[in-house]
Protein backbone atom coordinates (compact mmCIF):
# COMPACT_ATOMS: atom_id res chain seq x y z
CA UNK A 1 0.00 0.00 0.00
CA UNK A 2 1.39 3.45 -0.76
CA UNK A 3 1.91 5.92 1.89
CA UNK A 4 1.32 9.42 0.87
CA UNK A 5 4.57 11.59 0.73
CA UNK A 6 5.47 13.71 3.92
CA UNK A 7 7.14 16.97 3.03
CA UNK A 8 9.80 17.82 6.04
CA UNK A 9 9.26 21.24 7.58
CA UNK A 10 13.07 22.36 8.07
CA UNK A 11 13.90 22.86 4.82
CA UNK A 12 13.18 25.47 3.46
CA UNK A 13 13.77 27.65 7.03
CA UNK A 14 17.13 26.14 7.00
CA UNK A 15 17.46 27.24 3.40
CA UNK A 16 16.36 30.88 4.14
CA UNK A 17 18.37 31.14 6.73
CA UNK A 18 21.64 30.54 4.75
CA UNK A 19 20.22 33.63 2.20
CA UNK A 20 20.11 35.78 5.29
CA UNK A 21 23.63 36.11 5.89
CA UNK A 22 24.29 39.88 4.38
CA UNK A 23 21.68 41.44 6.60
CA UNK A 24 23.27 39.61 10.02
CA UNK A 25 26.85 40.62 8.74
CA UNK A 26 25.55 44.38 7.87
CA UNK A 27 23.71 44.29 11.86
CA UNK A 28 20.47 45.61 9.79
CA UNK A 29 18.83 44.65 6.41
CA UNK A 30 20.13 46.29 3.79
CA UNK A 31 18.92 49.61 2.48
CA UNK A 32 18.54 51.04 -0.69
CA UNK A 33 17.69 54.91 -2.26
CA UNK A 34 14.03 53.55 -2.79
CA UNK A 35 13.50 51.89 0.76
CA UNK A 36 12.59 55.48 2.64
CA UNK A 37 9.48 55.30 -0.46
CA UNK A 38 8.65 52.17 0.31
CA UNK A 39 8.40 51.82 4.08
CA UNK A 40 6.75 55.56 4.29
CA UNK A 41 3.92 54.93 1.24
CA UNK A 42 1.80 52.96 3.37
CA UNK A 43 2.56 54.40 6.88
CA UNK A 44 1.41 57.79 5.85
CA UNK A 45 -1.24 56.90 3.58
CA UNK A 46 0.19 58.05 -0.39
CA UNK A 47 0.94 56.97 -3.49
CA UNK A 48 4.26 58.00 -5.10
CA UNK A 49 4.39 59.17 -8.59
CA UNK A 50 7.33 56.16 -9.94
CA UNK A 51 6.35 53.25 -7.58
CA UNK A 52 3.65 51.38 -6.83
CA UNK A 53 2.49 50.89 -2.90
CA UNK A 54 2.04 46.86 -3.29
CA UNK A 55 5.38 46.31 -1.65
CA UNK A 56 4.73 49.20 0.55
CA UNK A 57 1.27 47.75 1.76
CA UNK A 58 3.16 44.24 2.32
CA UNK A 59 6.17 44.92 3.91
CA UNK A 60 3.72 47.53 6.37
CA UNK A 61 1.67 43.72 7.54
CA UNK A 62 5.41 42.81 8.58
CA UNK A 63 6.99 45.28 10.14
CA UNK A 64 4.32 46.89 11.87
CA UNK A 65 6.86 50.18 12.76
CA UNK A 66 8.41 48.09 15.22
CA UNK A 67 11.30 46.62 13.32
CA UNK A 68 12.18 45.63 9.58
CA UNK A 69 13.55 42.52 10.43
CA UNK A 70 10.61 40.25 9.47
CA UNK A 71 10.48 41.55 5.82
CA UNK A 72 13.84 39.98 5.07
CA UNK A 73 12.96 37.07 6.95
CA UNK A 74 9.72 37.02 4.58
CA UNK A 75 11.97 37.66 2.08
CA UNK A 76 14.36 34.52 2.24
CA UNK A 77 11.49 32.29 3.39
CA UNK A 78 9.94 32.73 0.18
CA UNK A 79 13.23 32.90 -2.05
CA UNK A 80 13.16 29.32 -0.49
CA UNK A 81 9.94 28.55 -1.32
CA UNK A 82 10.58 29.36 -4.81
CA UNK A 83 14.06 27.66 -5.18
CA UNK A 84 12.43 24.46 -3.66
CA UNK A 85 9.64 24.36 -6.74
CA UNK A 86 12.43 25.09 -9.19
CA UNK A 87 14.16 22.07 -7.84
CA UNK A 88 11.03 19.93 -6.97
CA UNK A 89 10.28 20.70 -11.28
CA UNK A 90 13.80 20.08 -12.43
CA UNK A 91 14.06 16.82 -10.05
CA UNK A 92 11.04 15.34 -9.25
CA UNK A 93 12.04 12.31 -6.50
CA UNK A 94 15.37 14.51 -5.44
CA UNK A 95 15.27 13.94 -1.41
CA UNK A 96 13.52 17.98 -0.42
CA UNK A 97 16.53 17.48 2.56
CA UNK A 98 18.88 18.46 -0.40
CA UNK A 99 17.49 21.67 -0.53
CA UNK A 100 19.77 23.73 1.94
CA UNK A 101 22.58 22.08 -0.20
CA UNK A 102 21.56 23.30 -3.19
CA UNK A 103 21.15 26.82 -1.81
CA UNK A 104 24.53 27.22 0.10
CA UNK A 105 26.47 27.42 -3.55
CA UNK A 106 23.70 30.20 -4.43
CA UNK A 107 23.99 31.82 -0.92
CA UNK A 108 28.02 32.13 -1.27
CA UNK A 109 29.09 32.81 -4.53
CA UNK A 110 25.75 35.02 -6.48
CA UNK A 111 24.19 38.31 -5.42
CA UNK A 112 21.28 36.62 -4.33
CA UNK A 113 21.36 36.93 -0.55
CA UNK A 114 21.94 40.24 -1.12
CA UNK A 115 19.01 40.40 -2.84
CA UNK A 116 17.18 38.65 -0.57
CA UNK A 117 18.51 41.09 2.64
CA UNK A 118 17.71 44.28 1.16
CA UNK A 119 14.45 46.98 2.18
CA UNK A 120 13.19 46.74 -1.78
CA UNK A 121 11.23 44.51 -3.93
CA UNK A 122 14.73 43.58 -6.22
CA UNK A 123 14.37 39.92 -5.31
CA UNK A 124 10.76 39.67 -7.02
CA UNK A 125 12.79 39.92 -10.18
CA UNK A 126 14.38 37.04 -10.34
CA UNK A 127 11.94 35.33 -8.53
CA UNK A 128 8.97 36.24 -11.06
CA UNK A 129 11.24 34.53 -13.46
CA UNK A 130 11.77 31.77 -11.65
CA UNK A 131 7.77 31.58 -10.99
CA UNK A 132 7.02 31.16 -14.83
CA UNK A 133 9.75 28.97 -15.46
CA UNK A 134 8.70 26.34 -12.61
CA UNK A 135 5.27 27.39 -13.44
CA UNK A 136 5.60 25.61 -17.14
CA UNK A 137 7.03 22.97 -15.65
CA UNK A 138 4.62 21.79 -13.43
CA UNK A 139 4.10 18.03 -12.02
CA UNK A 140 1.83 16.66 -9.53
CA UNK A 141 4.09 16.25 -7.13
CA UNK A 142 4.29 20.41 -6.69
CA UNK A 143 0.67 20.70 -7.34
CA UNK A 144 -0.24 22.20 -4.00
CA UNK A 145 2.78 24.96 -4.08
CA UNK A 146 1.98 25.73 -7.37
CA UNK A 147 -1.31 26.92 -6.67
CA UNK A 148 0.17 29.92 -4.89
CA UNK A 149 2.46 30.76 -7.54
CA UNK A 150 0.20 32.47 -9.65
CA UNK A 151 -0.36 35.11 -6.61
CA UNK A 152 2.84 35.19 -6.25
CA UNK A 153 3.73 36.02 -9.94
CA UNK A 154 1.13 38.87 -10.19
CA UNK A 155 2.53 40.19 -6.93
CA UNK A 156 5.98 40.37 -8.47
CA UNK A 157 4.52 42.03 -11.63
CA UNK A 158 2.72 44.90 -9.94
CA UNK A 159 5.60 45.59 -7.28
CA UNK A 160 7.75 47.07 -10.08
CA UNK A 161 7.14 48.77 -13.31
CA UNK A 162 10.55 47.18 -15.01
CA UNK A 163 8.85 43.70 -14.04
CA UNK A 164 5.63 44.36 -15.71
CA UNK A 165 7.39 45.28 -18.70
CA UNK A 166 9.37 42.44 -18.58
CA UNK A 167 6.60 39.97 -18.77
CA UNK A 168 5.23 41.43 -21.28
CA UNK A 169 8.24 40.80 -23.21
CA UNK A 170 7.93 37.27 -22.11
CA UNK A 171 4.91 36.88 -22.92
CA UNK A 172 4.93 35.41 -26.38
CA UNK A 173 7.85 33.51 -25.58
CA UNK A 174 5.84 32.03 -22.60
CA UNK A 175 2.53 31.42 -24.61
CA UNK A 176 4.36 29.75 -27.52
CA UNK A 177 6.38 27.28 -25.70
CA UNK A 178 3.04 26.46 -23.48
CA UNK A 179 0.18 27.71 -26.13
CA UNK A 180 -2.68 25.20 -24.36
CA UNK A 181 -1.93 27.15 -21.14
CA UNK A 182 -2.62 30.52 -22.08
CA UNK A 183 -5.57 31.63 -20.10
CA UNK A 184 -3.11 30.75 -17.14
CA UNK A 185 -0.28 32.49 -18.24
CA UNK A 186 -2.21 35.58 -19.18
CA UNK A 187 -4.00 35.52 -15.78
CA UNK A 188 -0.84 37.18 -13.40
CA UNK A 189 -0.27 39.70 -15.69
CA UNK A 190 -3.87 40.55 -16.43
CA UNK A 191 -4.35 41.05 -12.73
CA UNK A 192 -1.35 43.01 -12.17
CA UNK A 193 -2.55 45.28 -14.45
CA UNK A 194 -6.25 45.65 -13.44
CA UNK A 195 -4.48 46.23 -10.02
CA UNK A 196 -1.99 49.11 -11.07
CA UNK A 197 -4.98 50.57 -13.04
CA UNK A 198 -6.95 50.42 -10.18
CA UNK A 199 -4.87 51.68 -7.53
CA UNK A 200 -3.96 54.86 -10.18
CA UNK A 201 -7.18 55.69 -10.42
CA UNK A 202 -8.01 55.93 -6.78
CA UNK A 203 -4.71 57.81 -5.84
CA UNK A 204 -4.05 59.89 -8.67
CA UNK A 205 -7.45 59.91 -10.50
CA UNK A 206 -5.58 58.41 -13.67
CA UNK A 207 -7.24 55.11 -14.72
CA UNK A 208 -3.19 54.34 -15.85
CA UNK A 209 -0.88 51.56 -15.37
CA UNK A 210 2.02 53.91 -15.06
CA UNK A 211 0.66 57.56 -14.91
CA UNK A 212 3.93 59.30 -15.23
CA UNK A 213 6.27 56.75 -15.75
CA UNK A 214 6.93 59.35 -19.07
CA UNK A 215 9.67 61.13 -17.26
CA UNK A 216 11.84 58.31 -16.80
CA UNK A 217 11.42 58.29 -20.87
CA UNK A 218 11.93 61.78 -20.83
CA UNK A 219 15.03 61.52 -18.87
CA UNK A 220 16.00 59.34 -21.32
CA UNK A 221 16.04 61.02 -24.39
CA UNK A 222 17.39 64.35 -23.16
CA UNK A 223 20.59 62.95 -22.18
CA UNK A 224 20.92 60.62 -25.13
CA UNK A 225 20.81 63.74 -27.04
CA UNK A 226 17.29 64.47 -29.28
CA UNK A 227 15.99 65.37 -26.00
CA UNK A 228 18.24 68.12 -25.61
CA UNK A 229 18.35 69.82 -29.39
CA UNK A 230 15.00 69.74 -29.42
CA UNK A 231 14.97 71.49 -26.45
CA UNK A 232 17.33 73.96 -27.66
CA UNK A 233 15.30 74.05 -30.83
CA UNK A 234 12.03 74.60 -29.93
CA UNK A 235 12.16 76.71 -26.83
CA UNK A 236 10.69 79.10 -25.75
CA UNK A 237 8.51 79.09 -27.98
CA UNK A 238 7.16 75.83 -27.19
CA UNK A 239 6.33 76.73 -24.02
CA UNK A 240 7.70 73.76 -21.69
CA UNK A 241 8.49 74.45 -18.73
CA UNK A 242 11.78 72.69 -18.81
CA UNK A 243 13.02 75.93 -21.69
CA UNK A 244 14.28 78.07 -18.59
CA UNK A 245 16.53 74.93 -17.92
CA UNK A 246 17.15 73.84 -21.15
CA UNK A 247 21.16 74.97 -20.92
CA UNK A 248 22.18 74.20 -17.45
CA UNK A 249 20.76 70.55 -17.11
CA UNK A 250 23.08 68.50 -14.21
CA UNK A 251 25.72 66.13 -16.00
CA UNK A 252 23.61 62.60 -15.30
CA UNK A 253 19.73 61.25 -16.42
CA UNK A 254 20.04 60.48 -12.35
CA UNK A 255 20.31 63.81 -11.24
CA UNK A 256 18.31 65.16 -13.41
CA UNK A 257 15.37 62.74 -11.76
CA UNK A 258 16.59 62.87 -8.20
CA UNK A 259 18.57 65.40 -7.36
CA UNK A 260 16.70 68.35 -4.59
CA UNK A 261 17.29 71.11 -6.96
CA UNK A 262 17.09 69.42 -10.19
CA UNK A 263 15.14 71.13 -13.45
CA UNK A 264 12.38 68.70 -13.13
CA UNK A 265 12.09 69.92 -9.06
CA UNK A 266 12.67 73.64 -10.16
CA UNK A 267 9.80 73.40 -12.89
CA UNK A 268 7.30 72.34 -10.73
CA UNK A 269 8.08 68.08 -9.87
CA UNK A 270 7.72 64.86 -11.73
CA UNK A 271 3.90 64.76 -11.94
CA UNK A 272 3.70 68.74 -13.92
CA UNK A 273 6.64 67.47 -16.12
CA UNK A 274 5.11 64.78 -16.90
CA UNK A 275 2.37 66.45 -18.65
CA UNK A 276 4.26 68.02 -20.92
CA UNK A 277 6.93 64.97 -21.49
CA UNK A 278 5.05 63.24 -24.16
CA UNK A 279 5.08 66.06 -26.65
CA UNK A 280 9.10 66.17 -26.36
CA UNK A 281 9.40 62.53 -26.54
CA UNK A 282 7.35 62.39 -29.52
CA UNK A 283 9.63 65.87 -30.89
CA UNK A 284 13.18 64.13 -29.80
CA UNK A 285 12.42 60.90 -31.58
CA UNK A 286 10.64 62.27 -34.80
CA UNK A 287 13.62 64.82 -34.41
CA UNK A 288 15.94 62.39 -34.76
CA UNK A 289 14.80 58.27 -34.98
CA UNK A 290 17.99 57.00 -36.45
CA UNK A 291 20.19 58.71 -33.45
CA UNK A 292 17.23 57.80 -30.68
CA UNK A 293 17.48 54.05 -31.71
CA UNK A 294 21.42 53.56 -31.71
CA UNK A 295 21.42 55.78 -27.88
CA UNK A 296 18.84 52.51 -27.18
CA UNK A 297 20.70 50.26 -28.46
CA UNK A 298 24.43 51.45 -26.69
CA UNK A 299 22.20 51.38 -23.41
CA UNK A 300 20.97 48.11 -23.59
CA UNK A 301 24.48 46.92 -24.75
CA UNK A 302 26.61 48.42 -21.88
CA UNK A 303 23.46 47.12 -19.08
CA UNK A 304 24.07 43.61 -20.24
CA UNK A 305 27.45 43.90 -19.30
CA UNK A 306 27.11 45.26 -16.39
CA UNK A 307 26.53 43.25 -13.65
CA UNK A 308 29.28 43.84 -10.94
CA UNK A 309 28.12 43.25 -6.97
CA UNK A 310 27.90 46.13 -4.85
CA UNK A 311 25.81 48.83 -6.53
CA UNK A 312 23.92 50.09 -3.87
CA UNK A 313 25.64 49.37 -0.88
CA UNK A 314 26.42 52.87 -0.01
CA UNK A 315 24.82 54.76 2.79
CA UNK A 316 21.52 56.62 2.47
CA UNK A 317 21.31 59.42 5.31
CA UNK A 318 19.12 61.61 3.32
CA UNK A 319 16.72 59.02 1.43
CA UNK A 320 16.63 56.80 3.81
CA UNK A 321 17.53 57.48 7.91
CA UNK A 322 14.95 60.23 8.14
CA UNK A 323 11.87 57.95 7.89
CA UNK A 324 13.63 55.05 10.24
CA UNK A 325 14.12 58.13 12.80
CA UNK A 326 10.72 58.97 12.04
CA UNK A 327 8.59 55.98 12.12
CA UNK A 328 10.14 53.35 13.91
CA UNK A 329 11.01 52.70 17.61
CA UNK A 330 14.17 54.83 19.04
CA UNK A 331 15.61 50.96 19.21
CA UNK A 332 15.33 50.12 15.95
CA UNK A 333 16.22 53.62 14.33
CA UNK A 334 19.82 52.64 16.85
CA UNK A 335 20.44 49.28 15.45
CA UNK A 336 19.97 50.43 11.57
CA UNK A 337 22.46 53.50 12.39
CA UNK A 338 24.97 50.70 14.50
CA UNK A 339 24.99 48.75 10.91
CA UNK A 340 27.83 48.62 8.38
CA UNK A 341 26.23 50.39 5.79
CA UNK A 342 24.77 53.33 7.81
CA UNK A 343 28.25 54.33 8.45
CA UNK A 344 29.59 53.55 5.17
CA UNK A 345 31.40 50.50 5.89
CA UNK A 346 29.58 47.49 4.05
CA UNK A 347 31.23 46.80 0.32
CA UNK A 348 31.56 43.57 -1.58
CA UNK A 349 34.67 42.35 -1.28
CA UNK A 350 36.63 42.24 -4.50
CA UNK A 351 37.17 38.63 -4.58
CA UNK A 352 33.79 37.67 -3.74
CA UNK A 353 32.49 40.01 -6.89
CA UNK A 354 34.83 38.37 -8.96
CA UNK A 355 33.52 35.11 -7.92
CA UNK A 356 29.87 36.18 -8.41
CA UNK A 357 30.48 37.16 -12.09
CA UNK A 358 32.80 34.10 -12.84
CA UNK A 359 29.53 32.12 -11.53
CA UNK A 360 27.04 33.98 -13.64
CA UNK A 361 29.25 34.00 -17.04
CA UNK A 362 30.04 30.28 -16.78
CA UNK A 363 26.30 29.69 -15.99
CA UNK A 364 25.30 31.79 -19.05
CA UNK A 365 28.03 29.82 -20.85
CA UNK A 366 26.67 26.20 -19.59
CA UNK A 367 23.28 27.30 -20.44
CA UNK A 368 23.83 28.07 -24.03
CA UNK A 369 25.71 24.33 -24.21
CA UNK A 370 22.64 22.72 -22.07
CA UNK A 371 20.08 24.08 -24.07
CA UNK A 372 20.32 22.31 -27.70
CA UNK A 373 20.91 19.25 -25.72
CA UNK A 374 18.03 19.04 -23.19
CA UNK A 375 16.00 19.91 -26.53
CA UNK A 376 16.42 16.68 -27.43
CA UNK A 377 15.69 15.36 -24.14
CA UNK A 378 13.83 17.16 -22.10
CA UNK A 379 11.81 20.22 -23.33
CA UNK A 380 10.83 21.53 -20.00
CA UNK A 381 14.39 21.67 -19.40
CA UNK A 382 15.08 23.61 -22.46
CA UNK A 383 12.01 26.11 -21.75
CA UNK A 384 13.85 26.83 -18.69
CA UNK A 385 17.13 27.47 -20.01
CA UNK A 386 15.54 29.48 -22.87
CA UNK A 387 13.45 31.80 -20.85
CA UNK A 388 16.94 32.28 -18.41
CA UNK A 389 18.69 33.68 -20.71
CA UNK A 390 16.43 35.50 -22.73
CA UNK A 391 15.41 37.52 -19.72
CA UNK A 392 18.73 38.84 -19.63
CA UNK A 393 18.84 40.91 -23.18
CA UNK A 394 15.25 41.37 -22.48
CA UNK A 395 15.81 42.88 -18.70
CA UNK A 396 18.88 45.20 -20.23
CA UNK A 397 16.85 46.36 -22.87
CA UNK A 398 14.26 47.36 -20.19
CA UNK A 399 15.95 49.20 -17.56
CA UNK A 400 19.19 50.52 -19.90
CA UNK A 401 17.59 51.08 -23.16
CA UNK A 402 14.69 53.24 -21.49
CA UNK A 403 15.76 54.14 -18.43
CA UNK A 404 19.67 54.07 -17.36
CA UNK A 405 22.56 51.30 -17.49
CA UNK A 406 23.10 50.02 -13.47
CA UNK A 407 24.67 47.47 -12.47
CA UNK A 408 22.14 46.50 -9.81
CA UNK A 409 19.31 46.00 -12.51
CA UNK A 410 21.46 43.24 -14.35
CA UNK A 411 23.05 41.61 -11.05
CA UNK A 412 19.66 40.91 -9.75
CA UNK A 413 19.41 38.18 -12.73
CA UNK A 414 22.80 37.33 -13.62
CA UNK A 415 22.51 34.29 -11.55
CA UNK A 416 19.26 32.97 -12.92
CA UNK A 417 21.05 30.88 -15.81
CA UNK A 418 23.71 29.42 -13.22
CA UNK A 419 20.99 28.04 -11.16
CA UNK A 420 19.10 26.43 -13.92
CA UNK A 421 21.69 25.01 -15.80
CA UNK A 422 23.10 23.12 -12.97
CA UNK A 423 19.19 21.81 -12.41
CA UNK A 424 19.36 20.77 -16.15
CA UNK A 425 22.60 18.76 -16.05
CA UNK A 426 21.26 15.69 -15.11
CA UNK A 427 18.33 16.14 -17.65
CA UNK A 428 21.38 16.90 -20.56
CA UNK A 429 23.43 13.93 -19.34
CA UNK A 430 21.18 11.67 -18.55
CA UNK A 431 22.66 11.04 -15.17
CA UNK A 432 20.94 9.56 -12.31
CA UNK A 433 19.63 11.91 -9.15
CA UNK A 434 19.93 11.37 -6.33
CA UNK A 435 16.67 10.63 -4.76
CA UNK A 436 14.39 9.52 -1.76
CA UNK A 437 14.67 6.29 -0.39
Amino acid sequence: MATERTHPAWPIPFAAALLLWPALWNGYPIVFADTGTYLSQAIHRYIGWDRPPFYSLAILCLHGTVTTWPVVVAQALITAWVLRLSIAAAWPGLDERWLPVLVLPLALGTWLPFLVSELTPDVFTPLLVLGWVTAGGAGPHTAGGHRWLPILIAFAIAAQQSSLLLTLALLPVLIGLHPKGWRAIMLPPAFAIAALVAVNLAGHGRAAIAPFGQVFLLARVIYDGPGLAVLRRDCPEAGWRLCPYRDRLPPTSDDFLWQADSPIVLAGGHKTIAAEANAIIAAAILSAPGQEARATLANAAEQITRFASGDGLESWPNQVTPWIARDFPPREAAAYAAGLQANGRLAVPSWLGALHQLIALTGIAVAAILLPLTWRRDRRAAHGLLIALLVLPLSAAITGGLSTPHDRYQSRIAWIPAWIAALSLGTATGAPMVRRA
